[in-house]
């Protein structure tokens, strides 16, 4: 059995490389080395545009390319991290929908029946409205993945989204700026107690922000203590969902 990769090693195979590309590769061979699939994947999906960036490893084909879009929005774990905003987690088809109901879905038949493929794993990866998103999704022909592979990515999620954060997809998934910066406004906030609230709210500790930002902890605190003085609220938490009341966040 493949012992469990630490989340370190994964940053020490992505410390330095250049550009988003060559990230986003470094991860793929990392995630389908450790948890074993046929193709491992990252896409920075629009649905209302019907359009996706795709980095696969292996590379997709174009036509490939095509039919995945094609039925991006009928997969099942695309559909729940549609109406679930707030989930996380990752998740497999087989969490979702039944065995039989997946062999006559329009996405498997579309998809994952021409391409030899069965099994599916997602994990949703910073910002996301309804309609855009991105993440990564791991495919299988063979067995399902277990437990211990949801365990795995679940552990990895903090370093892949501030790998995602630190090369993001250029403008796959669009902010909503000028709206969020009114209510940054009215709220009171400074642009970077803002962003320290966006990366706190997709997850980040407050060492892990300092690094993406390359300021202390120390000063990672005092956003903080600002933004919970402004927002009313000392908890987290409540924090967070407040700023997403007055659509500070997604």
């Amino acid at each position: 059995m493949t012992p469990p990769m630490d989340p370190r090693e994964l940053s020490y195979q992505c410390d330095g490389l250049p550009d988003r590309a060559a990230r986003l590769a470094a991860v793929a061979a990392c995630l389908s080395e450790a948890i074993g699939a046929d193709v491992v994947g990252w896409a920075a999906v629009d649905l209302a545009a019907c359009t996706a960036e795709i980095r696969s490893d292996p590379a997709a084909a174009p036509a490939d390319e095509r039919r995945l879009v094609s039925v991006l929005a009928d997969i099942p774990t695309v559909r729940h991290y549609r109406r679930s905003p707030r989930t996380r987690e990752p998740l497999r088809i087989s969490d979702l929908v039944a065995a039989r109901e997946w062999r006559n879905h329009p996405a498997y038949l579309g998809f994952y029946r021409p391409m030899g493929l069965l099994h599916h794993m997602a994990l949703s990866i910073g910002p996301r409205t309804p309609l855009r998103g991105a993440g990564w999704y791991l495919l299988r022909s063979g067995s399902d993945f277990p437990d211990s592979a949801l365990d795995l990515v679940r552990s990895l999620r903090p370093v892949l989204t501030v790998l995602d954060l630190a090369f993001p997809s250029g403008g796959a998934v669009p902010s909503g700026a000028q709206a969020r910066d009114e209510a940054r406004r009215r709220a009171g906030l400074t642009a970077r107690e803002l962003d320290v609230l966006a990366l706190l709210a997709d997850g980040l500790t407050a060492r892990q922000i300092a690094t993406l930002r390359r300021i202390s902890v120390r000063t990672v605190g005092k956003h903080l203590e600002h933004i919970y003085d402004k927002l009313g609220f000392r908890d987290r938490l409540q924090a967070v969902t407040e700023a997403r009341r007055l659509g500070l966040i997604p």
